[in-house]
């Protein structure tokens, strides 16, 4: 074992890890890698996966194809029903401390180590007939590289869960390097990190289709650097089409601040007739699968994680919402005028029969239905009343 390991507690695991993990701003690669202000994330997975295994109701198995020094997929051993889980890096000092945690927690008997390429990991299994029910993917940067070998691999209606920290690329500041990574351009707008989602889907449902395969999806957050979205893999062309049918694009008008949805782009926006930016294709279709979700606030409370009951019913309550939504403190900055409360304002656009809730993409932000004029009036008339 290297030195200068610490112990660390993370769920109800108890972990050696590398003390430089916790001593520097950015968790070094050697001798491996470990983050630890990706508890949220691995909080999450934990109910995410446990949810998913309640509902399917037989015994899964796990595949975590970058592991890194194993913390997620131990954590999954350790806290949910999932009967097995594989561990894969292609770092061998990642596996050695990976396979130290296995034994200090006691679930030797239900994981399965190895040191390869996630792809090749991926390719061997499927050539052996083993193929998953869940597969996660949590790479440096992009996941572009490994989605195809993880829907080929992914058994009939099982998940793939993949993580993307190349946010500079999703939110819109480099939109030609997200068509080549994820078939859509990005938009650099207040509602970028729900743009960064929307391509993430939309590049799973374009590999799962080429595959007859389509793609349901069931949960997702986006967390200081990084965005992480669930889907559930449905089998079938038809599966396929349906997915396809949620593709389309966003279209924000930089004057007005107005964007609309539509299967094809429009140019010219339709409140004020400026040049309007597409971003897209991408999903546009819902974020999120509100029973799916309901049962994960059932499981949180179980697991002992009620500190995301709050995220949790936010997600649910916007799980029937359009996309985009309006960060009430930009639009006053840019109107000069004070900031009311996000309920306020919820409250009144669903006065005037719109729909309104929160968003669990931007704390001080509406999602909404209304066009920008509107949410502009409103905005105008609730600093008036005080």
């Amino acid at each position: 074992m290297h030195q200068d390991m610490i112990n660390y507690k993370e769920g109800k695991t108890e972990l050696l890890i590398p003390k430089d993990s916790l001593r520097l701003d950015y968790p070094p690669k050697e001798p491996a890698f470990f983050n630890p202000k990706g508890i949220e994330s691995r909080d999450l997975s934990v109910i995410v996966y446990q949810t998913f295994s309640r509902i399917q109701s037989r015994p899964l198995t796990f595949s975590d194809i970058l592991c890194g020094i194993g913390v997620r997929g131990i954590r999954v051993a350790k806290e949910t029903e999932i009967y097995k889980v594989y561990l894969n890096d292609i770092n061998p000092n990642a596996i050695e401390i990976a396979e130290y945690n296995i034994e200090s927690n006691g679930v030797a008997d239900k994981c399965i180590l190895s040191n390869d390429d996630a792809n090749h990991f991926l390719t061997t299994n499927r050539k052996e007939g083993n193929f998953f029910d869940i597969i996660d993917v949590d790479p440096f940067g992009t996941p572009a590289p490994y989605l195809e070998d993880a829907l080929k691999t992914a058994k009939k209606d099982g998940m793939i869960s993949i993580t993307a920290t190349d946010t500079p690329v999703l939110c819109g500041l480099h939109p030609h390097v997200a068509l080549r990574k994820y078939f859509g351009l990005s938009l650099h707008t207040e509602y970028c990190h729900e743009v960064g989602i929307r391509l993430l889907y939309s590049a799973l449902a374009f590999s799962a289709a080429r595959y007859d395969k389509g793609i349901n999806p069931l949960f997702c957050h986006s967390t200081r650097h990084y965005m992480r979205v669930y889907i559930q893999v449905r089998s079938g062309a038809k599966a396929g089409d349906e997915s396809l049918r949620n593709i389309g694009y966003i279209n924000h008008c930089p004057k007005c601040n107005n964007r609309t949805n539509s299967n094809t782009p429009k140019l010219i926006c339709e409140v004020c007739g400026a040049e309007v930016k597409c971003g897209g294709p991408l999903w546009i279709g819902r974020l999120f699968d509100a029973n799916f979700i309901n049962e994960m606030i059932k499981e949180a409370e179980e697991l002992s994680l009620i500190k995301y009951k709050r995220m949790l019913n936010t997600a649910k309550e916007e799980a029937d919402g359009p996309p985009t939504y309006y960060s009430i403190s930009m639009i006053c900055d840019r109107l000069q005028i004070n900031t009311p409360s996000i309920d306020k304002v919820i409250g009144e656009l669903k006065q005037r029969n719109f729909y309104a809730s929160r968003t669990i993409l931007n704390s001080k932000a509406v999602k909404t239905n209304a066009p920008s004029e509107v949410v502009n009036d409103i905005l105008l008339n609730l600093t008036k009343e005080r």
